[in-house]
């Protein structure tokens, strides 16, 4: 049995879910289970193109495109338990880096207690954070190749991933079935990336990189989503976010995010047909921190800064069905930038294109064109090519 939470935070209005096809060998074939209790599945991704920039650099996640060459962005196997008091769910996330050279880590394992009386549920373990609209969603679910810019830099290049504990409640909002609203409150410490940069040896092991501002100890988050559906053709969703802790300076950062989703479906709750969804994302942080860039005349540094800066970032995307095969997108993003911390303010424009080869959705193509404006450097264009298949089961507990 599932937990009443699942579909109402996982979007169950998704379009891989509503087009796949029940019915379909291929479908059936993918219905993996043991027992019925244990649901196996593995996401396949590679990633290669162009650009007059380098890769790497341009990167704002850990699971970005690093090189042209076409390499593996992610295999991702995983598995999810059900059953009606106990869920959990864990994956390992094997990859390629700048180099070529092949690394990986656990993303998430969790456990969870559901269907608790009142509409609770409580997870433990290490886990995506339900910050925002994106932050808890694998790079299966992603409609772009690459993370959006604003989260990489505000919640770090791997998004909010935390080893600590949450708490879900369905709030109570009488007999109206339009109305959902679901609100969050976790506590935990954010993993250590595997991938960081290390200082040289001999180096002073001053923090002073923009990335020493994302949350990593003693992080509290909270979020409030409601969702409204008008009709079964017309849904909006919002949601409140906000996340504080101890950065890597070890000091405070505050991040606060606004979010808001359209959704419209031809076919309502049927499967297939056009659909068109347009989601935007608000955040806004606030940062205690040091910095070591103050040099002088012959690059020697010569104090060290000491204060509070605050940065803005958003991004908006549309994502147009046109059927069970093809998906057009487009998507804005920008930060602001904070040049004391080697933060530049950035704009990014991306259109792309999705052809799915099979109605169920497990196995596309995604063409996508990135074109940057980044304040201290020349405008990069890029032009990413990415090959995607699931296989297995798609109950996968969020």
């Amino acid at each position: 049995m599932k937990s009443a939470l699942i579909p109402l935070i996982a979007l169950p209005l998704g379009f891989a879910a509503v087009h796949a096809n029940p019915s379909d060998d291929w479908e059936r074939l993918n219905d993996w289970s043991i027992g019925d209790v244990l649901f196996p599945n593995l996401h396949l991704h590679g990633v290669g193109g162009f650009t007059t920039g380098d890769a790497e650099e341009l990167a704002s996640g850990g699971h970005d495109p690093q090189r042209q060459a076409f390499s593996a962005q992610a295999i991702e196997p995983g598995v999810s338990l059900r059953t009606k008091y106990l869920e959990g769910f864990a994956n390992y996330l094997g990859f390629q880096d700048a180099e070529g050279e092949w690394d990986g880590e656990w993303e998430e394992a969790f456990g969870k207690i559901v269907n608790i009386p009142g509409g609770f549920e409580l997870k433990g373990g290490q886990y995506l954070s339900r910050f925002g609209a994106l932050n808890d969603k694998h790079l299966h679910a992603w409609d772009f190749v690459d993370t959006e810019m604003v989260l990489g830099r505000f919640l770090g290049e791997d998004g909010l991933l935390l080893q600590g504990g949450e708490l879900g409640w369905l709030l109570p909002l009488g007999t109206d079935p339009a109305w959902v609203s679901v609100a969050t409150l976790g506590y935990g410490n954010a993993r250590s990336h595997e991938h960081e940069h290390g200082h040289e040896e001999g180096e002073e092991e001053f923090p002073h990189e923009g990335e020493e501002s994302a949350l990593a100890d003693d992080v509290w988050t909270a979020r409030l989503m409601t969702r409204y559906r008008f009709d079964d053709f017309h849904t909006v969703t919002a949601g409140f976010s906000y996340a504080a802790g101890t950065n890597g300076f070890e000091r405070d950062t505050d991040v606060i995010g606004f979010d808001a989703e359209y959704l419209w479906r031809e076919n309502g709750l049927e499967p297939g047909g056009r659909a068109f969804r347009w989601r935007n994302e608000l955040l806004w942080r606030d940062v205690d921190a040091y910095s070591e860039h103050d040099e002088d005349e012959d690059g020697v540094i010569d104090e060290i800064y000491s204060g509070t800066y605050q940065e803005w970032g958003f991004y908006t995307h549309a994502i147009y069905s046109w059927n069970d095969r093809l998906d057009t997108g487009l998507r804005l993003g920008w930060v602001e930038g904070v040049d004391d911390f080697g933060q530049d303010e950035r704009f990014r424009i991306s259109p792309a294109a999705t052809w799915w080869f099979d109605e169920g959705r497990r196995v596309g193509l995604r063409a996508q064109y990135n074109f940057d404006s980044i304040a201290s450097s020349d405008d990069e264009h890029s032009l990413w090519f990415q090959l995607s298949i699931a296989l297995g089961s798609s109950e996968e507990v969020r």
